[in-house]
């Protein structure tokens, strides 16, 4: 599907939805955030919840800060893989739909960026006994539709956003794209320690026992790969491995953004 074709269906769905929510990655929402679907949704006239999940990732610390900056819309930290959030959120959208209507079904899309946990945090809302009603006829045909209770619909699509091929150190960070083959490694480590500068410092010196205090990017991985011993020829540093190594361990969730 093209760009401009998948930009269709969004517009598609998003008019079939009632609200929609968006799934982020807790440890980089920013990146994660899509404002041209935002912006969609806001010209739709629908409410938008933004859903950040991997929470358990992240301090609380860093889950509060984000929780004050978007405190005029609806945000969630959840963890779906150990279900942290997944019940308060499951309440809220039942919340949202009573105050809505009691008589009519509501529709809820969930779109995000591949590796975010849209199909995963659709599964959880719903629980294990999903019914799928059938394909819905009109725009957005051939789109399944998943019931959660009497009165609301979560729409089952192909909503996950996708990565173009400018945004390879994103492609790196969501785990869509095997570093290893990738020539712009240095930049997505420097995305990951940029991060972890801004977010939590501690946890990035804690995990490879250095001190960040005033160095540059290219000194902390000197030192990281000092600290372990990643060395080619002469005694100098093997900046790419460093660079795959602070990949990896962002990617295998070793790296953490919480002491």
């Amino acid at each position: 599907m093209t760009m401009g074709k998948f930009w269709g269906v969004v517009e598609n769905v998003i008019d079939e939805s009632d609200f929609v929510i968006e799934v982020l990655d807790a440890r980089m929402i920013e990146l994660t955030r899509n404002k041209k679907a935002e912006r969609l949704v806001k010209k739709k006239g629908k409410l938008l919840i933004l859903v950040a999940n991997k929470a358990d990732f992240v301090s609380e610390k860093t889950i509060e800060l984000y929780k004050k900056k978007f405190e005029k819309i609806p945000f969630f930290f959840v963890s779906i893989r150990n279900r942290r959030g997944v019940t308060p959120l499951k309440r809220k959208l039942f919340e949202i739909v009573e105050k809505r209507s009691k008589h009519y079904m509501i529709n809820i899309s969930v779109i995000g960026y591949p590796n975010t946990g849209k199909s995963s945090l659709i599964n959880a809302l719903c629980g294990r006994k999903k019914l799928r009603i059938g394909s819905k006829p009109g725009r957005t045909k051939g789109h399944q539709w998943i019931r959660v209770g009497s009165n609301i619909r979560f729409i089952d699509t192909p909503g996950v956003i996708p990565l173009s091929d400018a945004d390879e150190v994103k492609q790196i960070l969501m785990n869509t794209l095997d570093p290893s083959k990738s020539s712009r490694v240095d930049d997505a480590a420097k995305e990951i320690v940029k991060i972890f500068l801004k977010q939590n410092r501690k946890a990035l010196e804690n995990m490879y026992k250095i001190d960040t205090r005033g160095k540059t990017f290219k000194k902390i991985v000197k030192e990281i790969g000092e600290s372990k011993k990643m060395m080619i020829k002469g005694g100098k540093i093997d900046e790419r491995r460093v660079h795959l190594k602070i990949i990896d361990d962002w990617q295998k969730g070793k790296l953490l953004l919480k002491n």
